[in-house]
């Protein structure tokens, strides 16, 4: 089979929602016309067309700070807590409120609507006509590159409900767009790419045998399929047990591979690492709707109501922090964090264009620090990117500028404060860093990210019975996730819990020798892309110790796969 070099960015732009002051009669929820551009709008809304939106039931007083108070005593080997994690119906008594779903269930089904409640969540599906009178909308369809979706510019909630419901779905926010690179190169195989075997080799990979009980999983949205045809051919190639994906949420129609490869670059790539490198482990594909207007809301919505998901979950997606709903960002960060309370642990893409987003490849004044969510979330380990072992040279951070085509992201979230677990490697770096950018550029007192970084430059995929060279975070991240789920395999062989929120005992191995591998050279001021990327003026320099290119570093898994054994 012909190797190909493909490079892949699947981060992608979701529109912004801005909450306005509850007015006298009304909560109003109202859609930025900023990052509506790909999408045009067409017709008004028939009044009879049916329409789906998801009502999101607030969680109790306090319950985002309840939640970070526990995660952190169950992540503590000290703690008389430490892996004694909830169940799902703990969780629920716990962080939830049963009165403000009790009344938002109500309230809405007094306006006529018929119901159905999953968790903590109500879903209703009505006619036009009967949405817009309710929530004071008004309806249009809005197409692009061949989607085609429904959405209001805003609506608004009564006060007597504005105390239960935290926003509705599928009204104001548009759903991420797609922003493949494709960069055909018949010579990719002169570069160096990377394979299963050259994962192990780099990162000290002595065994790939997972555990039945080490479950894991893959995020996929935007339309992406999978090829159970292309798993078997890259497991035959590269010589790896014969393994199908154990259970698949959602829809998945494989055969789309044959004819439109663009629906199966990212899914096939997440699916033959994950399973390439956690070799044994049950491996969920969890599709997400490309109707969603939140992939991410729709997928924590729904893991949220599964009994014993998952341990370990990779998402290869992002979006512009910067442009999305400040509170929809913290629900469903708090979301995230009674996952980890549950004993799951999630694996986020840093993103593939450095400090700034996939805008700014085509248009520099995009440039500026535009970090990418949920990789700013601070439950979630956020990987980056290296480039360099894959043609025997040494790793670096991965730059479009060197050559990687794609450039690592990171940087600092403009929404969560940096947590207790990085503070003291973020403080190191902003007294300490190189080339540092003005500090009015960025929030220095935000979460920084990424928290790791591996090899995200010319992976080996099957996608249509070819081979193809693939680079990105979404790379690393799956690979990380694979990891993940290798550990924990070893921890419950061994009796002992699942690593969960894993990020406070990564940070505390950071001054542990032989465990990470520093990387010191790199900037991610460019974008992603081939030949003359876009470069912004201002980025991050890579330099001893943590920083906001690559994290940690790499890590040498067999150190610390005993390392947090010893937990």
């Amino acid at each position: 089979m012909r190797a190909t070099l493909l490079a892949l960015t699947i981060f992608a732009c979701a529109a912004a929602v801005t909450f306005n002051a509850p007015q006298r009669h009304h909560c109003a929820f109202q859609s930025s016309d900023d990052c509506r551009s790909p999408w045009t709008r067409t017709n008004r809304a028939r009044p009879s067309d049916m329409h789906k939106v998801v009502v999101s039931i607030k969680h109790k007083e306090n319950a985002a700070a309840d939640c970070d108070s526990l995660i952190y005593q169950l992540a503590e080997p000290n703690s008389t807590m430490y892996g004694k994690y909830l169940t799902m119906e703990e969780v629920n008594h716990r962080f939830r409120s049963y009165e403000n779903l009790n009344a938002a269930q109500s309230w809405l089904e007094r306006q006529g609507f018929e119901t159905v409640t999953k968790g903590f969540w109500i879903e209703i599906e009505a006619p036009i006509s009967q949405l817009e009178e309710v929530f004071d909308a008004e309806f249009h369809h809005f197409t692009t590159q061949g989607k085609f979706i429904t959405r209001t510019k805003k609506y608004t909630i009564p006060e007597e409900v504005e105390a239960h419901i935290d926003f509705i779905s599928n009204t104001v926010v548009f759903p991420p767009v797609n922003a493949h690179i494709y960069a055909p190169l018949d010579a990719a195989a002169a570069t160096g790419t990377v394979t299963p075997s050259v994962i192990n080799k780099v990162y000290n990979v002595k065994s790939n045998k997972g555990a039945t009980k080490g479950t894991q999983a893959l995020f996929e949205a935007l339309g992406q399929q999978f090829s159970p045809d292309d798993l078997a051919t890259f497991q035959s190639t590269y010589n790896l047990p014969k393994q199908p994906v154990a259970k698949i949420v959602g829809t998945n129609d494989g055969s789309q591979c044959s004819y439109n490869p663009n629906a199966c670059v990212e899914a096939n790539l997440d699916v033959q690492y994950l399973m390439a490198v956690s070799q044994g482990a049950p491996t969920w594909f969890w599709s997400i709707d490309q109707s969603a207007q939140d992939p991410f809301y729709a997928w924590v919505q729904a893991l949220g109501n599964t009994q014993n998901p998952p341990l370990v979950h990779s998402i290869s997606y992002g979006s512009i922090a910067t442009e999305d709903d400040q509170n929809d960002m913290k629900s469903f960060n708090t979301e995230l964090c009674t996952l980890g309370t549950r004993g799951v642990t999630v694996s986020v893409s840093s993103g593939d264009d450095g400090v700034a987003n996939f805008e700014a490849r085509s248009d520099p004044s995009a440039c500026g620090f535009n970090p990418s969510f949920p990789a700013t979330s601070p439950y979630v380990v956020a990987v980056g990117a290296t480039q360099g072992p894959e043609s025997g040279q040494p790793e670096v951070a991965c730059s479009s500028a060197t050559g990687g085509i794609i450039t690592t992201g990171g940087g600092f979230s403009v929404t969560f404060d940096v947590p207790s677990y990085q503070s003291a490697v973020v403080s190191n770096y902003l007294k300490n860093g190189p080339n540092l950018p003005p500090s009015s550029q960025f929030n220095g007192k935000g979460r920084g990210y990424p928290d790791i970084a591996l090899l995200g430059f010319n992976y080996e995929v099957v996608i249509a019975g070819q081979q193809y060279g693939v680079s990105g975070t979404s790379a690393s991240s799956p690979v990380w996730a694979g990891f993940l789920s290798l550990i924990n395999a070893r921890r419950l062989e061994a009796g002992k819990p699942a690593l969960g929120f894993v990020n406070p005992a990564l940070y505390k191995l950071a001054s542990t020798k032989g465990i990470f591998n520093d990387i010191t050279t790199g900037e991610n001021n460019c974008c992603a892309g081939q030949g003359s990327p876009v470069c912004c003026t201002y980025g991050f320099t890579a330099s001893t110790g943590w920083d906001p290119l690559t994290g940690l570093g790499s890590v040498n898994f067999n150190a610390l796969s005993a390392a947090l054994l010893k937990a």
